[in-house]
């Protein structure tokens, strides 16, 4: 599904600039499966080793420059002479900025998934957002704590509906369950007529019913969850086993090498698509 998403977006960006793309070509395609590199540098580069976007560069030149003018001219003069150089040194200088840019990341990612989980409340449970809406204006500091309770109490039915919106209504459908187990429990307890409380159990078997078949039916979905990533895992090791034996192929390895070699050496300047 995302790589469904992701082959729209390009498309989409492709025709919105008025521009065609072409299929890799089978030498192309034979080259980038054959690359072991790729591999190398998205599994081991940490955070601040990624590559940094023109306008994160500038944000991080210009915290360099307040802190250190003479490493910020030594810099901008690297940055012509030798690029790569120029990539690692920024990295390591401007660690504080980096840390600052994945904090802030962190940070909108979180405010956007709570900004999600409100709109999903307002559907779902309208007078607990109510309430939270009105809490947030009166008293700001106890919105946090009552923010924190009702994701306690319904973030896992809205991260479950995110990515199965059949989990997502069994759980919801099972938390009203109980909420009217506890409900005909105290009821029964309190109840003198023999009649009444008959009828309350009759009730309370029948909702006590539903939420087995409920649990039984989340245990089905989260086996199901399980085949698939079990095909997904044998789809990775059948794929990795195949790597392997492509990667000890002779000519395989020495043209990587020579490959590696040039790209350590030379000192291009390649142009970045991506």
């Amino acid at each position: 599904m995302r790589l469904g998403r992701m082959a729209t977006l390009v498309m989409g960006i492709a025709l919105a600039g008025g521009l065609t793309t072409a299929a890799p070509t089978a030498a192309e395609a034979k080259q980038e499966q054959n690359d072991i590199w790729k591999d190398e540098s998205r599994e081991t580069r940490l955070p601040w080793q990624r590559e940094l976007a023109p306008e994160q560069i500038e944000r991080i030149m210009k915290g360099i420059q307040q802190r250190d003018p003479a490493k910020a001219k030594t810099l901008t003069e690297l940055r012509q002479t030798d690029p790569e150089r120029f990539k690692s040194e920024i990295r390591e200088q401007g660690r504080p900025e980096i840390d600052q840019m994945l904090r802030e990341r962190w940070e909108a990612r979180r405010q956007e998934r709570n900004n999600r989980f409100l709109e999903w409340l307002k559907v779902n449970y309208p007078a607990e957002e109510q309430t939270l809406a009105k809490l947030k204006e009166r008293n700001p500091q106890l919105y946090l704590p009552a923010f924190e309770n009702a994701m306690d109490r319904y973030g896992y039915i809205f991260e479950a509906e995110s990515s199965n919106p059949e989990l997502g209504a069994v759980l919801k459908e099972d938390l009203d369950l109980r909420k009217k187990s506890d409900d005909l429990c105290c009821r029964l307890r309190s109840e003198k007529s023999e009649a009444d409380k008959q009828a309350i159990g009759v009730e309370l078997q029948e909702v006590i019913a539903r939420r087995y078949d409920l649990i039984v039916r989340r245990k089905e979905i989260a086996y199901e969850q399980l085949l698939k990533r079990l095909e997904e895992l044998q789809r990775q090791v059948t794929e990795s086993k195949d790597d392997i034996v492509r990667y000890k192929d002779a000519k395989i390895k020495q043209e990587n090498v020579r490959q590696r070699i040039q790209d350590l050496t030379e000192n291009k300047v390649r142009f970045k698509w991506d």
